[in-house]
This record gives structure tokens, C-alpha cells and sequence, in this order.
């Protein structure tokens, strides 16, 4: 029996797990595989008549026609394009599957022919194509063995069982509990990884969806455009997502006919799923899966992939186990996932054996030092506690609007701003005074019309922020350029002289004052520019955050976005932010950099080389058109939250989370490439996810991979907005912090603030 760990004494209002004196060792989600088989056999597979390679359902379902003979020749095998992949070694065959050619009407005939063999004693050798080939293999042949489980894949190596679906008490929200498990090809050989994961949908489906929508009176367009994009759930078809693209307004299940048989989609359906369509007339979406395209009946779809919108329904979750689960509760679970393949020996028909859950040495790296000021060391914990600013803006003309309501709010947000400015060295005189009746887009516009450039900002106090936090965005930063902060109008807040207190921090940085500053290691030299790039993926389309900032100046940035199309995560425009970020950094220091430190979050694996072609040339192309012989030296690392990984510390009460500075980078790392998983915040609740860094490019021979761990780690104190560390760099947090803003206020960045921190 797990015991739940004590809190430690750590930051004081952060929940965590003590480390027991002689704790050495972190016990991952991973599981050792032992291959039984010497080799992986690849054979190539010809059509007749040849087929289109962009044909990819047909060929599947070719493939599938013939799969009796295949199984005969074969035993198990996978099928993936031209290539079929088998444990056992065969000579070459012809079989003929029972699809037919729709214009000549006759059978395709398959040709096999043996390809190459790929040898599993040596896969710390592998090459990322031979990666790629083994794990793609496994997992097919893992997805049957959680099929006889009864646990069914919704998406890539996600799990679920489709019969516990339940109701999320207060919420318009489903929720469904399940493993991601994926075998993957790293380092030290073949490895099964386990994590616990949950997935959120409607509780009404799309057609009631629709129908309250036009109930509602709105317009065809607007009903299209709030299910575009979407991710819906097909429960009848074992939980499969399908990513909408249209919304067939004129279509209906009778009326739309299946090629090349001219079969009604209700007659396919009914057949198919076993269901019963109750409206004949229901619109149909449009949605694809894989590449191929297909009409759904709405009747039976559930908007999915709704983590993100169930954050706002914190409390209503706390009966789900997977949400903020204690690491011995997650370790539990997982645990007895690993046992209840292993006891099955699931896995031992397809060539593998399990041999347990992968241990790890600890690793820790020392907390980097924090500086006030000229010879002012302290330590990463002083900062929870408030500190004196290193270079303190005082706040000699600035504007606060209010509304009459908030007259008191406002004075006394002012006189608690004067209060707690003497600890944080800043002096703050009395604003100019703008008393409104109500805040919105035009009241602004009115009362603004005078304001002078010399201001340094605006204060605006909101009685309602969730309405009036866009108004004043847009208008103040997007149409204005004028650097602002909006506080909510609570007079516990305005009163709280912490909460004051780190109001006037945010505006010192949105002013370009650094709070503090870090030590790096000495291989860091200090004419470095850091950089940032993170795209998001809400709303209409994507945004691209760009962020950069100077080592010695951390609060003199450049900062800017651009939009592209929705999901397009390789940026085309980096070139010109790049020479921007470059010419600001000159102007802020009065020289060039001569070391470009490059992160860039939120790529694949799949991706990485993308990265390499497409956007790294952008940034040399920005160089060659600098001063002539300018050749700055270049790192780039692409950094990944969101990973499947956990390691927890093993202590003598059981199990917790691991100590910020923890570092993984023996044993589970990746193949043929420098990699860590770093782990560099604590855990507010539940278990922690580690970040994984892979160090795609590096030109400057004196930083190494430890090197970049102490600097990726010390960047995680540099985000002013909170006084801990966060899971990754802060040029990360802050080009995600940007895109996201952007995206959320629904329009471009002002020229005039991107060398400001105004997004903060």
C-alpha cells in the first residue's frame, strides 16, 4: 500500500514532496523490452493494375482483401503503404484480394518481394529511419494486444475504454479515462511506455449542437465557422477522432450516396455501427482522418479534445484519478498496467518480453545563483519572498483610469503603490486621474484623445475582467501602442500589498527594467542574445511568438507575431524577425551578439529536420545580410513539455516528484542524437512532466550538453511573472505568453511595444 509523502519546505505556498536523506534514484514510467526475435523482415508489395500512390485507403483495403493468404505466408505482419513488415522471412509470393478494379472489374493482384532485414540485436545503432521502421512495427502489433483488452485507440497511442464514459458533475463536459502506450526505439534498446491520460467531449452531440445554435438564430456561416477545426469523436466507431473541415448545410444522410456503389450514408451507417439514424434531415460534417475525407452524421459525433476548455472546471474534475494525480497514485496505476501485460504475456506473441520498470540514477543539477545588484547574490527561494528591483523605473507620469463606481478602489490601489514601493526601490507619484462612468471601446477612444506620448503607461482598474481585459487590450496596445496593466477593481487586491507589490515588478519589466538577473555558466558569453519561438494553435489561425532578450539585460527584448495557417507549426517568416531582433539588440547594447542561443518549442520529433531545412537557414540568411564577415556562433535547441515521460524519486514512504535541477540524460534517452529530459519547476499539484531537450544544432565548441542543461535550467527563473521556476526556458514562456496574447485579443502586435514586455 502506497503512502501519500508529507510536504516539504520548499517555496512556502507550492505543495511538494520532501527528499529523504540517501534517496539515489528515480523509477520511471518505462519498461525494458527484450526482443525474442533476431530480426524485423521488410518486403515490398506491387499493385495490378498499379494504383496511384496517393491511394492510400485503397491499397489498405486491397491489402486487407487478401489478408487470409497473407496471414498463411506471413503469420502477423504489417501493412503500411508499399511495404509489408513481418517477423518471419519468406520467399516472394502473388496473392489476389477480393476488391475489385472498378473499371476493368477485375481482382488486384499483390506481388510480394523480400526487402531487407532489419536486425534488432544492435539498436543503439539504428539509423532515425530504422527508428522509425521498428517502433511503427511494435506499436501496430501493441494497438492489437490493447484491442483484446477491450481498450481502443482514439488517436495515436492513446487507449481508451469506450464504456466509461461518464458525466463530469457541473459541466457541459464527458470525460474518459485511459493510457497513452507507445514502444519506442531509444538509446538503450526497446522500450514500453505507460502513462495515464483522460480526454474531455461534449455531453450533447453536434446535431443538438446545431439545432440549439439555429434555435439561437445564428447564421449558416457562423455555424460552419464554430465547428471548423474542431476534433469530434465518433463513440460508435470505438471512440475514432475525425478533425472537421466543413459543415454540409445541404446534405443529409439519405440524400448523400458512398462510391462506388451509390449507397446511402444512412444505409451504410445503420449497417456498419448498428445504430438507429432519428433525423433524416440532419446536416452532415465534413471531417478527415489520416489523409482520407469522409462524410459523419452529427447525430452520433461529440466535439472532443477539450482539455484546454476543462481547465475552467477545475473543481468539477477532482473526481477524476488521472487529474492532478498524486505520483503514487499515477505510479499505481501505471504499475498495474505494466503487470497486467506482463501476466498476460500479451506482448511475447509478437516477438517481445517484458524485463521491468526502468530505473535511473539521480542527477542534480545545483540551483543557479540570482543577482539584485552589483555583488547582491541570493538564492532562487528569495524570490517568493520579494526583493528589491535591480533597476528600478520610477513612475513619474502615468495615467489610471477607473470607473466612478471604483473611485475608493483607485485611490486606494495608489496609496498602496506608494506604500510598497520603498521596499522595491521604485518611486511612484501621483498619476493623472481618469474617472469614466463605464469602460468600453469608446469611452476610451474619448477620454484618451489628449494623451501624450511622454506617459509611460496607463492603469486601468476593470469591475468586470473577463468583458472588459480584450476592450482595453485592443484599444491601449494594439491600436495605441501604450504600454498598460489592468487590475481587477477587488479592494482585497488593491489593499494586499503583495499583490501590489508584484503589480509594480510587472510594470517595471513591461518598462524594461530588469527585477534580477542570472549567472550563467562561464562558457556563456555575456554578448549573447537569447531567442524564443513557440507558435499557437487557437482560434481562427495560428501565431507565431518570437522573443529575444539579451543576457545582460533581460528585460531589453524584441518581441513580435505573426499569423499563418491554422496547425502550420514550421515558420516561413523568421528571417526578418530574426534581423529585427538583431538590429534591436544592437541599439539596446551598442553591439552585436556574438552567440545566438535559439529556442524552439513545440516540435515533434517528426518535425525536427523541418526545423533544420526550412528554419535555421532563415536565421543565416538574416546574418549574411548584417555587416559584411558578421558570423555569430549558433545553438539551437528544440525543446518539448509535452511528453509521456514521468520519473518519480523513490524514497522509503513510496514514491514523489523529483527535485527541480533533476536530470535525465543516460539509459531512456534518444537514439543517435544529444537529448535530456529535464525536470526544472515543482509540481503545484499532481505528478510532474518532465521537458525534453534535443540539441539540434551547436557551434560553439566550448558549450557542451551539461553546459546547456545549467543554462536551460537557470532560464527557468527568468520569467518575471511568477517568482518560481517554470518547466521551461522563459524565452519559451515568453513567445508563447506573446503568441497566446495575441491570438486571444485578436489582433496584430504594435510596432511601437516590440521592445517592450507590455504582454506580460
Amino acid at each position: 500500500m502506497y503512502k501519500r509523502p508529507a510536504k516539504s519546505r520548499g517555496y512556502p505556498s507550492l505543495p511538494t514532496v520532501p527528499y529523504r536523506a540517501g534517496a539515489t534514484t528515480l523509477r520511471s514510467n518505462m519498461c525494458q523490452l527484450q526482443a525474442t526475435i533476431g530480426a524485423i523482415y521488410n518486403y515490398s508489395i506491387t499493385f495490378a493494375p498499379k494504383i496511384d500512390d496517393s491511394l492510400t485507403r485503397l491499397k489498405k483495403d486491397i491489402v486487407k482483401g487478401c489478408a487470409e493468404e497473407l496471414n498463411k505466408i506471413f503469420g502477423s505482419y504489417v501493412h503500411s503503404g508499399n511495404n509489408i513488415y513481418s517477423l518471419r522471412k519468406t520467399v516472394a509470393a502473388k496473392v489476389v484480394s477480393s476488391v475489385i478494379e472498378p473499371k476493368m472489374k477485375v481482382k488486384y493482384e499483390v506481388t510480394i518481394v523480400f526487402g531487407k532485414e532489419i536486425s534488432l540485436k544492435r539498436i543503439s545503432g539504428f539509423t532515425a529511419e530504422q527508428n522509425q521502421e521498428v517502433e511503427m512495427v511494435f506499436n501496430i502489433y501493441l494497438k492489437k494486444v490493447m484491442e483484446a483488452q477491450r481498450l481502443y485507440s482514439s488517436s495515436k497511442s492513446r487507449f481508451f475504454d469506450e464504456d466509461n464514459v461518464r458525466g463530469v458533475a457541473g459541466t457541459n463536459l464527458n470525460s474518459k479515462t485511459g493510457y497513452f502506450i507507445s514502444v519506442s526505439a531509444i538509446k538503450e534498446g526497446l522500450y514500453l511506455t505507460i502513462d495515464t491520460v483522460v480526454e474531455f467531449s461534449r455531453k450533447e452531440s453536434c446535431l443538438k449542437e446545431i439545432k440549439d445554435m439555429r434555435a439561437h438564430g445564428f447564421n449558416e456561416k457562423q455555424i460552419v465557422d464554430s465547428f471548423k477545426g474542431k476534433r469530434v469523436s465518433l463513440r460508435c466507431a470505438k471512440g475514432k477522432t475525425w478533425r472537421i473541415s466543413n459543415i454540409m448545410l445541404n446534405s443529409n444522410p439519405i440524400n448523400c450516396l458512398i462510391q462506388p456503389d451509390n449507397i446511402p450514408l444512412i444505409k451504410q451507417w445503420e449497417e456498419k455501427y448498428k445504430v438507429k439514424v432519428t433525423d433524416r434531415s440532419q446536416p452532415l460534417l465534413k471531417a478527415k482522418r489520416k489523409g482520407e475525407v469522409a462524410f459523419l452524421i452529427p447525430e452520433f459525433c461529440y466535439v472532443a479534445g477539450l482539455e484546454e476548455e476543462s481547465k475552467k472546471f477545475g473543481k468539477g474534475l477532482n473526481d477524476l484519478g488521472t487529474i492532478g494525480a498524486a505520483p503514487h497514485e499515477k505510479d499505481k496505476s501505471i504499475v498495474g498496467m505494466f503487470e497486467k501485460l506482463a501476466k498476460g504475456q500479451a506482448l511475447e506473441q509478437y516477438g517481445l518480453m517484458m524485463l521491468g520498470q526502468t530505473r535511473i540514477p539521480l542527477q542534480l543539477l545545483p540551483k543557479p545563483q540570482l543577482r539584485s545588484g552589483p555583488g547582491k547574490v541570493m538564492s532562487p527561494e528569495m524570490l517568493a519572498k520579494g526583493v528589491r528591483i535591480m533597476n528600478p523605473i520610477n513612475f513619474k507620469r502615468w495615467v489610471m483610469i477607473y470607473e466612478g463606481r471604483n473611485y475608493n478602489n483607485a485611490e486606494q490601489i495608489f496609496k498602496t503603490m506608494v506604500k510598497a514601493s520603498g521596499a522595491l526601490g521604485v518611486s511612484v507619484e501621483e498619476p493623472e486621474w481618469v474617472e469614466l462612468e463605464y469602460i468600453n471601446a469608446k469611452s476610451l477612444e474619448n477620454s484618451l484623445n489628449g494623451y501624450k506620448e511622454s506617459y509611460q503607461f496607463v492603469l486601468v482598474l476593470l469591475s468586470d475582467r473577463y468583458r472588459q481585459y480584450r476592450i482595453v487590450k485592443r484599444f491601449l496596445d494594439i491600436a495605441k501602442g501604450v504600454i498598460s496593466q489592468c487590475v481587477c477593481a477587488d479592494y482585497k487586491k488593491v489593499t494586499n500589498m503583495t499583490c501590489v507589490s508584484n503589480i509594480i515588478r510587472q510594470i517595471n519589466a513591461k518598462l524594461g527594467g530588469d527585477l534580477y538577473t542570472i549567472e550563467l555558466p562561464p562558457e556563456i558569453p555575456k554578448n549573447t542574445m537569447f531567442v524564443g519561438i513557440d507558435v499557437c494553435h487557437i482560434g481562427r489561425n495560428s501565431v507565431v511568438g518570437f522573443y529575444s532578450n539579451a543576457y545582460t539585460n533581460l528585460a531589453q527584448c524584441y518581441c513580435e507575431t505573426t499569423v499563418q495557417g491554422r496547425g502550420q507549426e514550421i515558420v516561413s517568416l523568421l528571417t526578418q524577425f530574426y534581423a529585427n531582433a538583431i538590429k534591436t539588440y544592437y541599439v539596446q547594447q551598442k553591439k552585436y551578439p556574438e552567440y545566438i542561443f535559439v529556442y524552439r518549442d513545440g516540435v515533434g520529433r517528426s518535425q525536427r529536420d523541418q526545423v533544420l531545412a526550412k528554419e535555421l537557414p532563415q536565421l543565416k540568411e538574416a546574418l549574411q545580410n548584417m555587416k559584411k564577415g558578421y558570423t555569430p556562433e549558433i545553438t539551437l535547441v528544440i525543446v518539448n513539455k509535452r511528453v509521456h515521460q514521468r520519473f518519480l524519486l523513490e524514497m522509503s514512504t513510496g514514491v514523489g516528484n523529483p527535485e527541480p535541477g533533476t536530470v535525465i540524460d543516460t539509459l531512456v534517452t534518444e537514439n543517435g542524437c544529444e537529448n535530456f529530459y529535464m525536470i526544472s519547476a515543482e509540481a503545484k499539484k499532481g505528478t510532474i512532466r518532465p521537458t525534453h531537450y534535443y540539441i539540434a544544432a551547436n557551434e560553439r565548441k566550448e558549450v557542451n550538453k551539461l553546459t546547456i542543461q545549467k543554462t536551460s535550467y537557470a532560464m527557468a527563473f527568468m520569467y518575471y511573472n511568477t517568482p518560481w521556476s517554470l518547466k521551461v526556458p522563459a524565452q519559451i514562456a515568453l513567445a508563447d505568453r506573446k503568441a497566446y496574447y495575441v491570438a486571444n485579443i485578436d489582433g496584430p502586435s504594435n510596432k511601437r511595444l516590440v521592445a517592450t514586455e507590455s504582454f506580460l
